[in-house]
């Protein structure tokens, strides 16, 4: 089951897209591959571009306590890995950003090893996006 086909609350959407826009502004490199990413998952839920400009600047505690109120641990887990893929997003991640979804994860009541498990998926994406691009390049 993919979550975007369930519907999920007006709260739970403003908590993602919120932990989405956290991780943007946590990122020392951001691009606009990332913001991309943000607009598209945002528009994907059903919250217009609009409602970017709404996103307000949060501290972890505050991520944490917003991603603790949503009881369905699948919508966490979902939304945890989402700021990964954000996070990851321009092929860079720095540990600043890997300990602070960590911590996020684990205090939300994710296990260590499903975030290992999300940050290798991740990995996985990206090295088969530059697989991609080496094979259309190769050769030439």
């Amino acid at each position: 089951m993919s979550l975007l086909d369930k519907d999920l609350t007006l709260s739970e959407k403003h908590i993602y897209a919120n932990c989405l826009a956290y991780i943007l502004n946590l990122s020392q490199h951001s691009d606009n591959a990332q913001r991309e990413y943000l607009e598209k998952q945002m528009g994907d839920i059903g919250l217009a571009a609009p409602e970017l400009k709404k996103l307000k600047k949060t501290k972890t505690e505050s991520v944490i306590k917003e991603l603790q109120t949503i009881a369905d641990i699948r919508i966490r887990r979902f939304i945890l890995r989402e700021m990964i893929l954000l996070a990851i997003a321009d092929h860079e991640i720095s540990d600043k950003e890997i300990e602070t979804i960590y911590t996020i994860g684990m205090k939300i009541g994710i296990k260590q090893e499903k975030i290992n498990d999300f940050f290798i998926w991740a990995a996985k994406g990206i090295e088969w996006q530059i697989e991609g691009s080496q094979l259309v390049d190769e050769d030439l």
